[in-house]
């Protein structure tokens, strides 16, 4: 029965629905549009070389800074709204990099950045919202140096000037040795999912119905369906099995208890 609570659970979040991401204040942020082209600003969650911890200001928020700059444009990296495009960033081992990197690579702390929801001037620092994006590097830390796949795919989705969902992994089969002092250039293959807008009663969110969807090339509406479908199916077998079991287990204790008790008689 726990096993198909949950799935009931899941399926009435997923009927229901909450908006994302939201402001500060918990509610649906407005939205000032990017537009085709125009750089989005990025920034990182700033952390201790030591432990990976977060850093905090005197309000105990988390503290951020720009990517690491780019030797090729003498700026921290950004990217363009809506344009698929390859990036090369070099970047410069300080102590403090050099050491942050052995925490992002053996997975002590994410490399945890973020995007503003809305093209505004300090718009998450006024209290906006954020779309996260975490740089998933790969490689390897020993005691003299940590190697690097210097080659990212990073995955976007937009719509209406906004972005929806940001992600990075490397994809690279080579790593790069480097220690402190190093340079390494990295490669961004940036690429753009626009999502399609399927709606009817005209939600005031930018997108109908406050739902974000997946391009249909990904998955079909028909597989999403089977997919549930199926996991209800199998839950509830689960269920019975797991429940005949268990009564099958009792009636079977209780038989022999009867047993036992006419034959003391």
């Amino acid at each position: 029965m726990k096993t198909l609570s949950i799935v009931t659970a899941w399926l009435a979040t997923a009927v229901v629905g909450q908006w994302y991401p939201v402001d500060r204040k918990g509610e649906i942020p407005s939205l000032v549009p990017f537009s085709t082209g125009e750089e989005m600003p990025l920034d990182c969650i700033d952390r201790n070389i030591d432990t990976g911890e977060h850093k905090f200001d005197d309000k105990n928020r988390i503290m951020y800074a720009p990517f690491p700059m780019c030797k090729e444009t003498e700026r921290p990296l950004s990217l363009k709204y809506g344009v698929s495009e390859d990036i090369e960033c070099t970047i410069y081992f300080s102590d403090t990099l050099y050491h942050l990197f052995q925490l992002y690579i053996h997975e002590d702390a994410p490399f945890s950045c973020r995007f503003p929801y809305s093209n505004e001037k300090s718009y998450i620092e006024a209290g906006g919202a954020q779309v996260p994006i975490t740089f998933n590097f790969r490689g390897q830390v020993t005691d003299s140096k940590v190697e690097i796949d210097p080659n990212m795919n990073v995955l976007l989705t937009g719509n209406n000037g906004g972005i929806v969902s940001a992600v990075a992994w490397g994809s690279g089969t080579n790593t790069t040795r480097v220690v402190i002092g190093d340079e390494l250039k990295l490669k961004f293959a940036v690429r753009w999912a626009q999502v399609p807008i399927e709606g009817s009663n005209g939600a005031s969110t930018p997108v109908k119905d406050g739902w974000y969807k997946l391009p249909t090339k990904f998955i079909s509406e028909t597989q999403y369906f089977a997919s549930i479908l199926a996991a209800v199916v199998v839950s509830a077998a689960l269920t019975l099995i797991f429940s005949y079991k268990r009564v099958s287990s009792k009636v079977k204790t209780a038989s022999w208890a009867d047993e036992e008790i006419t034959k003391n008689d």
